[in-house]
């Protein structure tokens, strides 16, 4: 894997196609995916945009499995109710922390993953590929089929891909699909 500063800064690949907010507010869940695989380039930046998130205490506690190969795929795909998406999807990452639940991990694990997780799928956004989170049920065999150490834990799975409608890239906001900020926000005190 190179260094994306190693990248020349005239390269297309490193040009923004959407602001930040743009990305934010545009995203939406893809569940379908094209048939068509991502580039290395691609799954290599999607992994950059992960670590470079930050973490508690610069701890990184982290570590990510991607997974391209079909039938471990249509494993992951079974390990949840909603997690058939990633049989189609172009690649799996893996999301693991050192076990939130032993009592010496501290809660950050989780909130430090949920970053790391939030910039590889709006560095996906960005470059016109889809994403949705797959949660892990079968956690005994999510770690059969990964071969992560026992005292790690992969409580989601994402799954990357081209959408298989393009113009899911561009399908406007459901009516009331956010709550209104005056039912979510409280001054100093609730």
């Amino acid at each position: 894997m190179s260094d994306p500063d190693e990248l020349r800064p005239d390269d297309p690949a490193l040009e923004p196609a959407l602001g930040t907010w743009e990305a934010i507010d545009s995203l939406r869940v893809v569940r379908e995916f094209s048939p068509r695989p991502l580039e290395p380039w691609v799954v290599e930046r999607l992994l950059h945009a992960a670590r470079r998130a930050g973490s508690s205490k610069n701890l990184q506690r982290w570590a990510f499995i991607v997974c391209r190969d079909r039938a471990r795929l249509a494993d992951l795909a079974t390990l949840g109710p909603w997690a058939g998406h990633l049989a189609g999807a172009a690649v799996g990452i893996a999301l693991l922390t050192p076990d939130p639940a032993a009592q010496d991990s501290p809660l950050s694990v989780t909130w430090d993953l949920g970053r790391a997780a939030q910039n590889m799928v709006l560095a996906a956004w960005e470059l016109g590929i889809g994403s949705v989170p797959a949660t892990v049920y079968d956690h005994d065999r999510a770690r059969a089929i990964l071969g992560y150490p026992a005292d790690w834990h992969c409580e989601y799975i994402l799954s990357f891909g081209y959408p298989a409608d393009p113009t899911a890239l561009m399908a406007p906001k459901r009516a009331g699909g956010r709550r209104p900020l005056r039912d979510l926000v409280h001054e100093e005190r609730w």
